[in-house]
């Protein structure tokens, strides 16, 4: 009987040797525990001397027992897929921003580093450039039409030395200058719009150190009033107009730096690009200013103005 048992455990040890390679994958509890019935259902056989077959307790295996760990199944497949992509997708754009970010340090250095050697320029000539006269006389008289541009004499070349106010003793100047009009009315009142007006009809009088003695100081003196950005434009105009580039080169980058959202700090920006071309400065400082320009206006450009600037950088052969 004992050698019986033996063989029959050693049989069934064999054919749990033997199981298909598919079995290795259940559970170990699993597989203990078809195994405890095997060995049962030997046991019962072996020391049966009579009566009833004793069914086994085991059966054919219809429904395997799926052990832990299984791979997964397709929907969750696909979400480690997508999931994946997402973790990819975000990787690359982490680069890209990276990227932008170091390039925009850069574009904030170099425009850091052409603004200090601007003003160190600017205040050069500042240092250099002759200071206007005094402010004229403010009195009110009648409106009336401007007269007439009166010529003051020819204009010195460029690059020659700014030519000096007019002599208080010249009586014909004098007499001219008093022929144009002042501004009266509400104009007289406000005394910005006063200085404003008066210097407007003196540079189109062409009689330039008149006009700027008007403006000099303004945006002290009105500081906060809506026509600083124009007075300090028209100054800048003035002084150009006046053959003095240096100078109208320093008040117009003061409008468009101080009062960057001014009415015409725009167009100070543009007109600092045309002093410097008057200036024979470097071509790479002058495109610079372009570029500003469209950078920081170039949705609020006119169609004047966007002209005018692709014209001034088609002269100076500026990159696109």
């Amino acid at each position: 009987m004992r050698s019986l048992l033996t063989t029959v455990m050693i049989a069934a040890a064999g054919l749990a040797i033997a199981a298909p390679a598919h079995a290795q994958d259940r559970s170990v509890d699993a597989r203990l525990g078809q195994l405890e019935k095997r060995m049962n259902t030997v046991e019962r056989v072996v020391s049966r001397t009579s009566g009833p077959l004793i069914q086994p307790e085991i059966g054919p295996d219809n429904q395997p027992v799926t052990a832990p760990g299984t791979p997964a199944s397709a929907p969750l497949a696909d979400l480690e897929q997508r999931l994946t992509s997402v973790e990819s997708e975000l990787s690359s754009f982490t680069g890209r921003l990276e990227t932008d970010e170091h390039k925009m340090q850069q574009l904030e250095a170099d425009f850091a580093a052409y603004k200090r050697a601007t003003d160190a320029r600017l205040k050069a000539l500042e240092d250099r450039g002759a200071a206007p006269a005094g402010d004229a006389d403010s009195a009110a008289v009648a409106d009336g039409p401007a007269p007439a541009p009166v010529k003051s004499g020819p204009k010195p070349s460029a690059g020659s030395a700014p030519k000096p106010a007019p002599a208080a003793g010249d009586p014909d100047r004098a007499k001219a200058v008093a022929a144009v009009p002042k501004p009266a009315g509400k104009d007289a009142v406000d005394k910005a719009m006063y200085a404003y007006n008066y210097a407007y009809r003196l540079w189109q009088a062409q009689f330039y150190p008149e006009a700027e003695a008007q403006l000099q100081g303004f945006g002290t003196k009105y500081a906060g009033h809506r026509l600083v950005s124009r007075a300090q434009n028209l100054l800048g105009t003035i002084y150009m107009d006046d053959n003095k580039p240096n100078l109208a080169a320093q008040i117009y980058y003061e409008n468009y730096s101080k009062l960057p959202d001014g009415e015409r700090a725009a167009d100070s920006l543009l007109n600092l690009a045309k002093a410097l071309t008057v200036l024979k400065k470097p071509r790479t400082d002058i495109c610079r200013v372009y570029t500003e320009l469209n950078d920081v206006y170039g949705s609020k450009l006119t169609a004047a103005q966007k002209a005018d600037a692709e014209k001034g950088r088609a002269a100076n052969r500026c990159a696109a």
